[in-house]
């Protein structure tokens, strides 16, 4: 029974409800039964499952971890049928981003897919061992336009996880691409078209929230 788990990806993620059925079907989301915690699984080529997220199924907890053993170099991914890869931080972007592809009415399973699950590339470098006929990558990560780092310093993770990666795999011979989500992240704007938010919307209330945070740095500086 994974009524919880459903009901939290589809009705307060706002995933297409076919893209969740898919996943949970093949195994790859499922229900935790103690605690009704959405689970997210990835599997090596064989079938056996190696890497285990979970994140709470409601909206009052920000709960989430991985499973004792997890390893992260083990994707969660979907695979497609063109040399496109299209990577994402974490599995809830990922079926996020494919929700936007059909939205815009685009085929969301003719790309390969995956999550890191972090922003470390070892899952990715996995992923292409398994599938030497990719040729282009991109890379769909966070836009932590607000994040701190441990000096106080806006540092935008995401993206510059996203820039590293995009050099490194393009010295390996790949094509890459970045693909920056219009807020902090793809299921964010994807929360948000749902709403019927437009794209420029969106931006504008990106610039206001970094105005925001500039001013309050301007503020906090000695007079």
């Amino acid at each position: 029974n994974f009524k919880r788990a459903y009901w939290y990806l589809v009705s307060v993620r706002g995933i297409d409800p076919q893209i969740v059925s898919y996943f949970m079907k093949r195994k790859q989301v499922m229900q935790e039964p103690k605690y009704g915690n959405t689970v997210f699984v990835g599997y090596d080529r064989d079938g056996t499952p190696k890497y285990c997220a979970m994140r709470a199924s409601r909206t009052d907890s920000d709960f989430k971890m991985d499973a004792e053993n997890s390893d992260k170099s083990f994707p969660f991914f979907n695979e497609g049928k063109s040399n496109l890869l299209i990577v994402n931080e974490s599995p809830i972007d990922m079926m996020s981003h494919a929700t936007l592809t059909k939205l815009y009415h685009g085929d969301w399973q003719q790309d390969h897919r995956i999550s890191l699950g972090c922003i470390w590339d070892g899952a990715l470098e996995r992923y292409l061992s398994w599938h030497p006929e990719i040729r282009r990558i991109v890379f769909g990560y966070d836009n932590d336009y607000l994040a701190r780092d441990k000096d106080d310093k806006l540092t935008n993770w995401g993206q510059l996880a996203a820039q590293k990666h995009f050099k490194k795999y393009t010295q390996k011979g790949f094509d890459c691409a970045i693909h920056t989500p219009h807020l902090k992240d793809f299921n964010k704007q994807l929360t948000e078209t749902r709403k019927g938010r437009t794209i420029r919307e969106m931006d504008e209330q990106r610039m206001k929230e970094l105005e925001t945070e500039f001013e309050k740095v301007s503020d906090d500086e000695p007079k």
